[in-house]
């Protein structure tokens, strides 16, 4: 295989196992062919409201102010006088899109429809909206046409605000919730002179939705602790006061059921995703027609969770917590609407005021929506598989016995003890449900991981084809001819390739699942291909005892190596620990001097950052500013002895990006609105980083660091605090790399001397050492890393704040946001690619091997982290797991492409 064919499929390889772990361990919960429970009793609401404020920890809901006051003291009157409250607990990851999803449908969405967008439906889903006779619903663009989409859902009428209003510049962002209020106003107002709509909004089963944006804006821009944030909450409290007045007023029937809640929280420094308790705890309060104004059922508190409610002012005997999912049920018997088919919510009957007949019934149905779930899947599996493994716990059977007991237990009036058994039934349907969605996951692991191994392999052999001795050797065999190529082990490979085809056709898997098994088929047939290759390598092995010595002592260093990758995933002061190690161990070397100190100093100064808090947390004008000052004075001592206007220039850009940011920072925090040059001056530095490199001699030293100082420019304009300094540092590490590289090669020429185009086309003049070019790939993979930790944890969302993207844009546009965010945590990437180039020329060693090793690098580390994800535990764990892999997965596929951008960027 040539290195061009490997480099395509790899590529193609590494998307597969990319996108295999979310079939593996995140398909949709989402199951079709279920009938509809209907309400077995009546209910006293008519309408339901439903306030979602979007971003609203339920601690600075709760709390008093510092004069002892609620920040909401109408929902604080209803807390203590008239309706029930508690906390209400997301999941990971706590966005808005799959909170709003948890709250109105019922079941959390698995994370790969989440990355599918924020307005489109990947699969559509049953909710309380579309159970509902009509839905008025009023807010954000982001989210209602989420709910809005598919067929029969005529009814669910939306009203939303333009875009380009959602702005994080410092403006007062409470505008969005009066925006909702008003507008709710006015169509209340505009029914009184419409005898059609005062019909339709006076029909039973109706739900009102308000969705409320300000809270989540602010705390984006100013965070949670600001004056900001808390005054929103004032606000808010205020609009929903006005709007239950004005119920009370156009029906005057104390029908409806008010519900206020949140989507997720927000840390302390803005921002949400990940799984810390300011995130994942909200506010729920529920009074009006059916709520449970008594205190008969408590919810069993921890003793911090009791302590931290007395520090709020409030009994904790009154508390009474949920989980996100069970508030769809709760709002669907609120209005007297079904239970959403796929919602995996458990009713929180403690909120609700009803008789306990009533109640009993209420649940039976719950556990029977849950029920009719867990028998479709079954079925559907069943008639699947050629040897079906039934869920030991509960059968088709059970489900019925366990229906007519409850049932009969009602009829007998014994409704604790059909609650008991309707508890039962749900809890154990949830648990087969989740038997069988997993139910064929082991297939599918064990071909991704033969997928993985064969791949590592696979490049093993590539590079081995680039030692003289193995590749002589291998050569001198007999090639495979075409009756060999079809031996007995082809017509094996064949035969199992038509057996697996056959199986999932006949399971109806899903059409990804044909190449998820049949891709390790084919890569172990091609790895069968070569044994002359693998004999050769066996003989050098074997008859060459030293290497063979050395080899093991290498591949020690090098799982060492690789599990200290894998830590500092987890553990970033590992990453200080090699960068140090690094330090030590250059004096062994016979480098000269100035390398060894020089080397040393820039180790040093890079193992503090790995030390330091995350970066997002605390915005740093002055580092920012530092950041630009010392990266333009290193590209003028980089570049001290050349001239030209171009390079005199070019050390100018880090210090313009190093004023424009923190004056954005300023403009946003006093005047909200930015300037437009601001943007037109930060688009133009992206666009010129990409071309003013090519404007440059291909010298080595010249052109890196020309690319070095384009592209810290742009990393610049998109930091907030020490991360510009640090990737000051890091270029520096990454050109002192170079000199390291270029010394233990004993080069005879100097280092300025070599041109990137100008490489010798002498194969006896590259290098073909294995052992020298697994230790540079390693070395990449480390900087990579680094890149990624070493200003903090990106495998968590809160590492992002939005300010970072002000030199760019004010307006909330998800997509640009995540492009710029994306860019700067890739843009690293680039520059170690670079790096790359630039060794394999100074060392004359060829490209490809180096490509080869850095596949070995990252393959068995994306191995290890493939081997941790998991889908149970806690949520922060499980979002943690995915996050790691899908980075290093990322990091893969990203270091491919970059690599080929690379060889244009500095050969052009």
């Amino acid at each position: 295989m040539n290195f061009v064919n490997f480099f395509v499929i790899s590529i193609f390889v590494h998307f597969i196992l990319f996108v295999s772990v979310f079939d593996i361990y995140f398909t949709s919960p989402i199951i079709h062919g279920m009938k509809e429970i209907k309400p077995p009793v009546k209910v006293p609401a008519q309408r339901l409201v439903l306030f979602v404020a979007d971003g609203l920890r339920a601690d600075k809901f709760y709390e008093l102010d510092e004069h002892g006051k609620s920040r909401s003291p109408f929902l604080r009157n209803i807390i203590e006088n008239s309706g029930s409250w508690g906390i209400s607990h997301t999941r990971v990851p706590t966005e808005t899109r799959p909170g709003h999803v948890a709250l109105i449908a019922g079941f959390y969405e698995d994370v790969s429809a989440v990355l599918k967008g924020w307005e489109e439906n990947p699969i559509e889903f049953d909710s309380v909206f579309n159970k509902s006779r009509n839905t008025w619903a009023w807010g954000s663009p982001d989210v209602l046409p989420l709910f809005a989409k598919g067929e029969n859902i005529h009814h669910v009428h939306i009203h939303c605000y333009h875009g380009d209003t959602q702005s994080f510049a410092g403006d007062d962002s409470s505008l969005l919730d009066e925006w909702v209020f008003d507008k709710m106003k006015d169509f209340f107002h505009s029914a009184e002179d419409n005898a059609t709509l005062n019909h339709l909004l006076k029909q039973d089963n109706t739900v009102f939705f308000l969705h409320l944006l300000g809270i989540d804006t602010n705390g984006h821009s100013h965070h949670p602790m600001s004056k900001e944030y808390l005054e929103n909450i004032k606000k808010v409290d205020t609009g929903v006061e006005r709007i239950v007045g004005m119920f009370n007023k156009f029906y005057q029937d104390e029908k409806t059921a008010y519900v206020f809640t949140a989507d997720h929280g927000m840390t302390d420094w803005g921002s949400h995703g990940a799984g810390l308790a300011s995130e994942t705890l909200t506010p729920l309060v529920v009074w009006g027609a059916g709520a449970n104004k008594h205190k008969d059922i408590q919810t069993p508190l921890t003793d911090e969770e009791a302590q931290l409610t007395r520090s709020w002012g409030l009994d904790p005997s009154e508390r009474r917590d949920v989980n996100q999912a069970d508030i769809a049920p709760l709002m669907s018997t609120l209005v007297g609407v079904p239970i959403p088919v796929n919602s995996v919510g458990e009713l929180p009957i403690e909120h609700i005021s009803l008789d306990s007949k009533t109640k009993a019934h209420l649940l039976h149905a719950n556990a029977r929506q849950l029920s009719e779930q867990f028998v479709v899947k079954m079925e559907s599996i069943r008639n699947k598989t050629f040897t079906f493994s039934p869920f030991p716990k509960l059968s088709h059977s059970g489900v019925i016995d366990l229906d007519r007991k409850i049932t009969e237990l009602i009829k007998q009036g014994d409704y604790i003890g059909a609650n008991n058994l309707s508890h039962e039934l749900m809890s154990l349907s949830l648990e087969g449900m989740n038997y069988f969605h997993i139910y064929h996951r082991s297939v599918l692991y064990f071909s991704i991981v033969l997928s993985f191994i064969g791949w590592i392999v696979e490049s093993i052999l590539m590079l081995l084809h680039h030692v003289d001795f193995i590749s002589s050797q291998s050569k001198k065999m007999t090639p495979l001819g075409k009756t060999q190529m079809f031996s007995w082990l082809s017509y094996v490979f064949c035969l199992s390739a038509l057996f697996v085809v056959v199986r999932i056709y006949v399971l109806d898997l899903p059409k990804l699942y044909y190449l998820y098994c049949t891709l390790p088929i084919a890569i172990w047939y091609h790895i069968s291909t070569q044994k002359h290759t693998i004999q050769a390598g066996v003989m050098y092995i074997s008859s060459n005892r030293p290497f063979f010595q050395k080899l093991l002592l290498h591949i020690c260093a090098f799982m060492l190596g690789v599990w200290a990758l894998v830590l500092s995933f987890f553990y970033r002061y590992i990453l200080t620990v090699e960068l140090l190690l690094f330090a030590v161990t250059i004096h062994f070397t016979s480098l000269p001097r100035k390398s060894k100190h020089q080397w040393t100093v820039v180790c040093t100064l890079a193992a503090a950052f790995p030390l330091l808090p995350t970066v997002g947390r605390a915005p740093n004008s002055f580092l920012v500013f530092g950041g630009g000052l010392s990266g333009s004075i290193l590209c003028f001592l980089l570049n001290s002895k050349e001239t030209s206007l171009l390079t005199k220039f070019l050390t100018t850009l880090p210090f313009i990006a190093g004023c424009i940011q923190p004056t954005a920072m300023y403009i946003s925090s006093n005047q909200g609105s930015m300037p437009i040059a601001l943007h037109i001056l930060s688009w133009s530095l992206l666009l010129l980083s990409w071309v003013l490199p090519l404007l440059q001699t291909t010298n080595v030293t010249l052109r890196l660091v020309t690319i070095f100082c384009c592209h810290l420019t742009v990393y610049i304009l998109i930091s907030l605090s020490y991360d510009a300094v640090f990737c000051v540092v890091f270029c520096l590490l990454l050109y002192s790399w170079v000199q390291v590289e270029f010394h233990l090669d004993s080069n005879p020429k100097l280092l300025e001397e070599y041109s990137f185009t100008k490489t010798s086309t002498n194969q006896s003049f590259l290098k073909a050492l294995l052992f020298s070019t697994l230790r540079v790939g390693y070395m990449f993979i480390f900087f990579i890393v680094l890149a990624f930790f070493g200003v903090g944890n990106i495998a968590s969302i809160n590492s992002f704040d939005v300010k970072v993207v002000l030199p760019f844009l004010t307006v909330y546009n998800h997509l640009v946001m995540g492009l710029l965010l994306a860019y700067k945590v890739l843009l690293p990437y680039l520059l170690v690619a670079c790096t790359l180039c630039c060794i394999a020329t100074v060392t004359r060693t060829n490209m490809q091997q180096l490509c080869y090793a850095v596949l070995i690098v990252s393959d068995v580390v994306g191995m290890h982290f493939f081997f941790l994800v998991q889908d149970s535990g806690s949520w922060l764990d499980i979002g943690t797991s995915i996050s790691h892999y899908v980075i290093c997965m990322s990091m893969v596929l990203s270091v491919l492409l970059f690599l080929a951008v690379a060889k244009f960027v500095t050969s052009c």
